[in-house]
């Protein structure tokens, strides 16, 4: 049903960056002990096909991802970057670093790598969730560790909106 509702989403063009900007100004009030750094470098047009509800949904499911993989009172960087067909957005955390032998099915079905703040395990829908629309937008998803070890990054590749 996941994926069918996904599917059937109506396809727009929109602004990309616009939508995370204003996600990333509301993250700063929800998850306050943390330090959310929004960055656009991305040259170009910044439209993308596909839903803007969508992409501000895989976003929350990556920072929320992040916070409850990095300590209170860490930076988590959003960044907005781009090379000639693509943007790409990424999430970096400071924390825990991925399991070696997880990391290839980190997107899969009810995959999960930690658990909720108050101790219970969690059904690792989020991250599922993250490849779907990324898939329903031409793109794709990758995670890895930070080269200095100290945490890990989060990366969404989509294909930008090409204009007459």
């Amino acid at each position: 049903r996941l994926e069918q509702a996904i599917a059937d989403t109506a396809v727009e063009t929109f602004d990309v960056e616009a939508g995370l900007a204003s996600c990333c100004t509301a993250y700063q009030d929800i998850y306050r002990e943390r330090d959310i750094v929004y960055r656009n470098t991305a040259q170009g047009p910044l439209r993308v096909a596909g839903s803007a509800d969508l992409i501000a949904q895989l976003l929350d499911m990556l920072v929320a991802n992040a916070v409850s993989s990095s300590p209170a009172g860490s930076r988590m960087d959003v960044t907005l970057g781009s090379d000639a067909g693509e943007l790409e957005l990424a999430v970096v955390n400071r924390g825990s670093r991925l399991p070696a032998k997880m990391r290839e099915e980190l997107c899969d079905w009810l995959v999960s790598i930690g658990e909720h703040g108050d101790g219970r395990p969690h059904l690792g829908l989020g991250l599922h969730v993250v490849a779907l629309i990324a898939a329903f937008h031409g793109g794709r998803v990758a995670a890895d560790d930070l080269a200095d070890g100290t945490g890990v990054v989060f990366k969404v590749w989509l294909p930008r909106e090409v204009t007459g």
